[in-house]
Order: structure tokens, then sequence, then C-alpha cells
């Protein structure tokens, strides 16, 4: 009986042992576990913070290139690091570009990989030097004006380079008949010239500028706010920018601009005005309005939205060129954006 008694106690005892033992490691193992999840959660988020940083910074500097780490910039006791690797220095449409970014908490590590393809931001072509699409066009014309859409180089002068096009394209053709006639009426058919007979004004299809004109104003070089400007210059022949105002932008003098122009609002012409490229008059009632002095355009105008003016006065010219247009389209460096072709982690 005693012996017995003493193999239950011993057994007892060694059940109770392991038992506590087993309570005893439980804890530590989730402990284990949880540290290690919080190690791969912070791993994994600063992989994430790093690899979009760097893919803003490549967004905004195309030849971006080369290996940056860091330390502790996302979160404390965590380091990264960035690759950024090509087949070319600058980027060029067709070109590849890889990210690559690595991180590390505690021992863990992830990586996270992003291949780009160089690609351009979409617009559609010019149909005319000043295009209304949509209804209720109104261009109103006093003075001397001149819309021309016939093709002309990038001084002005007439160019045989590419077909003419309409001096003004609409959507319809009663707006067609209508704005014909009142230019008729008002004797200014030979200000409104180009493709056919005087005045140019022809039925095209053009193409809204709300459905493709947002990723060029998230692609700005400059914004402007409403107000009056003068004696500034906004890009250059061999590098044409993005500039994209509201509200009622006036410029009085001295402006010279090239590349491409989105105004949500109204434009106002004072004199002196020359741009070279294309311009976007948009919003609910967008207007482009000329009062006095030598204005110039030239590439081509469209004026979006369902209400939409040209007010020319004075000696504003609005030439259309195909090789004005080819240059900005070719040498705006932020018309040049990614595609991702894989995320891989």
């Amino acid at each position: 009986m005693g012996r017995a008694a003493l193999i239950v106690v011993l057994g007892l005892t060694i059940t109770l042992t392991i038992l506590r033992n087993v309570l005893y490691q439980r804890p530590l193992e989730a402990v284990a576990n949880t540290s290690n999840y919080y190690s791969h959660v912070m791993a994994k988020n600063v992989a994430h913070s790093a690899i979009n940083n760097y893919l803003k910074k490549l967004y905004n500097n195309k030849s971006l290139r080369g290996v940056f780490p860091e330390e502790d910039m996302y979160v404390d006791d965590c380091t990264d690091t960035v690759r950024i690797t090509s087949n070319s220095s600058t980027t060029s449409v067709g070109d590849t570009v890889l990210v690559t970014a690595v991180a590390h908490y505690g021992n863990v590590s992830k990586t996270i990989e992003v291949m780009l393809l160089g690609t351009t931001l979409t617009i559609p072509p010019i149909t005319a030097a000043v295009a209304f699409p949509g209804p209720n066009p109104v261009l109103d014309l006093n003075g001397n004006p001149l819309i021309d859409g016939n093709n002309h180089d990038f001084n002005g002068n007439p160019s045989s380079s590419c077909p003419n096009l309409p001096g003004v394209a609409v959507a319809s053709p009663t707006d067609s008949t209508n704005m014909t006639n009142s230019l008729l009426d008002g004797n200014d058919e030979d200000h409104v010239i180009g493709l056919g007979a005087d005045p140019s004004v022809h039925v095209r299809e053009t193409p809204d500028p709300s459905t493709y004109l947002d990723p060029l104003i998230a692609s700005s070089n400059y914004y402007l706010p409403a107000g009056t400007y003068s004696t500034i210059e906004l890009g250059t022949q061999s590098n044409p920018v993005i500039v994209h105002g509201t509200g009622n932008l006036k410029f009085t003098g001295g402006v010279v601009g090239h590349g491409i122009l989105i105004v949500d609002g109204t434009l106002t012409l004072s004199g002196n005005f020359f741009w070279y490229g294309m311009v976007y008059v948009i919003g609910p009632n967008p207007e482009i309005f000329n009062s006095v002095g030598t204005n110039r355009i030239i590439g081509g105008v469209v004026l979006g939205g369902s209400d939409k003016t040209a007010r020319l006065r004075g000696t504003a010219d609005i030439q259309y060129s195909c090789e004005t247009i080819q240059n900005v389209l070719a040498n705006t460096s932020n018309l040049l954006t990614f595609n991702m072709l894989s995320w891989f982690e």
C-alpha cells in the first residue's frame, strides 16, 4: 500500500512539474511570437514607406539613380536601403527603372521591388488654331485680330511641314453655321483663316479637356493663383514647362512662355504676351480676353466647359504651329511619367 502511494505521489509530482513547465513556456513562446510579428510588421511598414518616398523622388527627378541608405528615417531602430537602377542614366520613353527597398527591424528584413516603364502623358491632337469642344461657343472679334489655322513654324512663318487646320473648330453644324453667319455679318471673315474658305470654321471632334488635363495639372512646373503678372519668362524653347493658373489670370506685358498653359477661369491678355505651345482655358465659364497690345499664341488654343468665350481685340494673333506643338510634346520633361510594370514583395 505504501509503495503504491509513493508511486502515485511521484507520478503526480512529475505531472505537475511537466504542466508547470508547459504553462511557463507558453507565455514565453507567445511573447516571442508577438515580438517576431511586430518586427515583421515594422520592417514591412518601413519598406513601404521607403519605396513610396523614393518613387515620389524619382517622379520629380527622372534621372535619380544610386544607393540610398537610411537610418531611423521612418521608425526608431530601423534601417533601410533603397537602390534605383536602370539601363539608362536619364529616363526616356521605353526605359525601365528598378526601385528596390530593403528594410531591417530587429532580426527581420523586408524587401520590395518595383519595376517602372518610362512613358508620356497623353494629350489629344490640336484640331484648329482655336477649338471649342462642346456647345455654346462665343467668338467676339473687334479691331484687327487674326485666328490662323494655316501651319506656321516656331517663328510664326508659314510652313508646309504639316497640313493646315481650320481657324476655328466647333462641335456641331449648328454652332458652325451660327459662328460663320456672325463673322460674315460683322465683316470679320478674313480674321478667321485656315483650311477652306474664309471664315475657316469647321466641325471637328475635339475631346473635352476635362477628360485629360488632370494629370497635366498634377505635373505642372508652376502654379499661378488669380492675379496680374508681367515681365516673366516661363520655360524656354529647349525646356518647355507646364503652367497651371486659376481664377482671373491677367498678363500685362513682357510675358514669354513655352509649353502648356492651363487656366481654370479667365485668361486676360493686356499687351506683349507671347506663348509658344498649347493654351487650355477651362472651367464652368472659361474665357480668353485680349484687351490691348500685341499678343501672340503660336501653337493652338482649346476652350473647354459649357459656355466658353474668346474675345479678341486689337492685334491679337493665334497661329497654329505643329512645329511648336511637337517641340512641346518632345521636350517638356514633366510630360514624362512612369507606368508600373510590377510590384513584388
